[in-house]
């Protein structure tokens, strides 16, 4: 199921309160996407499965209390995600590990070759946090500046500005990776 409108969404959200199979759209809709999300994030299958289970069931549990605020439900739904990786990272103090998997769902046709794609993937969980963050759900999950913004509690700016130092870093370190 494509939600094709914010409005439409809108509506899904408030059936959802009272009738479980609204939600049951909005999780069919946004469960690839906060997958993707958290797989990047974690860089693991299994956590990500974990971080995925543990938002919609925090997003059901809370969904009486959800108030749109100017924000899209999805917005709420990576925020939820974001808390939740931060608290499953404190609680298993999980490192970085060598992607498990190499289809990773980039689509981009300018990185077709899997060490490539492994060496990118690589190299984002070198970064910062919050520029891992920014680039994943600007450039992975192809969300706009505001979305981003939302989604981090941050201004469009200082969005800009972690997305340029991460793509930066990036390519300094991808130089680097090259030699």
């Amino acid at each position: 199921m494509s939600i094709v409108s914010r409005e439409q969404e809108s509506r899904l959200v408030e059936q959802a309160k009272s009738d479980i199979s609204a939600f049951e759209k909005l999780y069919e809709h946004y469960l690839p996407k906060l997958y993707r999300y958290a797989y990047y994030r974690m860089n693991s299958s299994y956590e990500a499965e974990d971080i995925v289970s543990q938002t919609f069931l925090l997003a059901l549990e809370n969904l009486s209390k959800y108030q749109e605020r100017g924000y899209s439900f999805g917005s709420w739904l990576y925020r939820i995600a974001s808390n939740v990786i931060v608290d499953y990272r404190r609680k298993n103090k999980t490192e970085n590990k060598l992607v498990e998997n190499i289809d990773l769902g980039v689509n981009d046709k300018r990185i077709e070759n899997t060490s490539e794609k492994l060496a990118i993937i690589s190299i984002l969980h070198t970064l910062p946090d919050t520029q891992q963050q920014v680039l994943i759900l600007r450039y992975i999950e192809d969300l706009s500046l505001h979305q981003v913004a939302e989604i981090m509690d941050k201004t469009e700016g200082a969005v800009k500005q972690l997305a340029f130092r991460g793509l930066k870093s990036m390519r300094e370190r991808m130089i680097s990776y090259d030699r």
